[in-house]
C-alpha cells in the first residue's frame, strides 16, 4: 500500500525528499548526493515521461530496461558500479516509504568484482618535477599551486578535504593539521611537514581569505561547492601548466600514498594518513612497491628472464 505522501509527486519534489535523506539520515557528502540526484532524476524521467510520478504505475522491470539503456551509454566499468549501487540505494528508500514492495534491490542484476585488480596511477619522477616547475613563478595564484600540490603530494588529501581546511584546522606551534574527512565525516590530525608549512604559510601571505578558509575564489561566493570547485580547477590548471594529461587530480593522492609505501611505511600508517576506513583499501599499493614485490617473486621456470 503506497504511502499517502508519495502517491503523485514531480519529480523535482522527490529529489528534494531524497536529498534530505542521504544528507540527514546517511551523512553523504555533496558530491555523492549529486550523484545519486543525477540518476534518480534520469530514471524517473525514464519511467515516468510526463514528469508526474505514480508510484502503482512502477514495475521493477522498467528498472531493468532503464539499466539496460544506460550501461549502453556508459561504458566504464566503474561508473556502471556506481550506477548500481545508487539504484539500489533509491529502492531501498522508495520501499521504506512504502512507494514499492521491498527486494527489488536484491533482485538487480551484479556486476562480478575483482578485488585489487586495478593498479592506482600514480606519477612519474619527471612529471612531478614538471607540477613542480610550474609552481616557481612569483604571482600570488603560483604560491597557490604549491601549497595545494604539497598538501596533495606530502600528505595525501582529497580536494574535498583541502576545501575544507580552515585557519584554525592549521597549529602552527605544535605542527599540526585538522583534516575534516568529507568522505567518511571522521577527523584525523596530521603532522605538518616543515615544507608544506612554509606553503601555506606563503599562500595565506599573498591571500586575504574572507571567510576562515583557507584555499577560497576571489570572488563570492564562498560557499563549499564553490570553494571546492575553486580548489579542483587550480589543480586542473596546474596540470595543463605542466603538460600532463591522461591523470586526474587523484593520482596525486596515489603517488602520495604509493610514495609512503615503497618508503617503508606500514599500511596501518598509510591507511591513518589517508583517511582510509579499512586496511583492506590501502594494500591496493602493495602493487606498486616494485622493489618488495621483487624481493617475493618467484624464478620463471626452466631458468628464463
Amino acid at each position: 500500500m503506497e504511502h499517502p505522501n508519495f502517491k503523485i509527486t514531480s519529480i523535482p519534489e522527490l529529489l528534494v525528499q531524497y536529498d534530505r535523506h542521504l544528507l540527514r539520515v546517511r551523512g553523504l557528502a555533496g558530491n555523492s548526493r549529486a550523484l545519486h540526484r543525477h540518476v534518480v532524476s534520469r530514471l524517473l524521467s525514464f519511467c515516468f515521461p510526463n514528469g508526474l510520478v505514480t508510484w502503482s504505475g512502477l514495475r521493477f522491470c522498467d528498472c531493468v530496461a532503464f539499466l539496460k539503456k544506460e550501461f549502453a551509454r556508459l561504458s566504464h566499468r566503474e561508473t556502471q558500479k556506481a550506477w548500481l549501487m545508487v539504484l539500489r540505494s533509491i529502492l531501498r528508500y522508495l520501499a521504506r516509504e512504502g512507494c514499492i514492495t521491498g527486494g527489488w534491490e536484491a533482485a538487480l542484476p551484479k556486476l562480478p568484482t575483482y578485488r585489487l585488480a586495478s593498479l592506482p596511477k600514480r606519477l612519474s619522477e619527471s612529471q612531478l618535477r614538471d607540477l613542480e616547475n610550474a609552481c616557481l613563478g612569483k604571482k600570488p595564484r603560483h604560491r597557490r599551486y604549491r601549497a595545494l600540490l604539497l598538501l596533495s603530494l606530502r600528505l595525501g588529501l582529497r580536494v574535498g578535504e583541502i576545501a575544507s581546511l580552515q585557519l584554525q584546522d592549521i597549529d602552527w606551534r605544535t605542527g599540526c593539521l585538522r583534516i575534516r574527512s568529507t568522505k567518511n565525516h571522521r577527523e584525523r590530525i596530521l603532522p605538518l611537514p616543515d615544507d608544506v608549512g612554509q606553503a601555506l604559510a606563503a599562500h595565506l601571505r599573498t591571500t586575504r581569505p574572507r571567510s576562515t578558509r583557507v584555499f577560497e575564489p576571489l570572488r563570492p561566493p564562498f560557499s563549499t561547492q564553490r570553494v571546492r570547485l575553486h580548489v579542483l580547477n587550480s589543480l586542473h590548471y596546474l596540470f595543463g601548466l605542466a603538460g600532463i594529461a591522461g591523470h586526474g587530480t587523484h593520482s596525486l593522492r596515489h603517488t602520495a600514498a604509493a610514495t609512503m609505501v615503497s618508503g617503508g611505511a606500514s599500511f596501518k600508517a598509510v591507511a591513518d594518513v589517508l583517511g582510509h576506513k579499512s586496511i583492506s583499501t590501502t594494500l591496493i599499493y602493495a602493487k606498486l612497491d616494485l622493489k618488495a614485490l621483487a624481493q617475493v617473486a618467484l624464478p620463471w621456470p626452466g631458468g628464463a628472464q
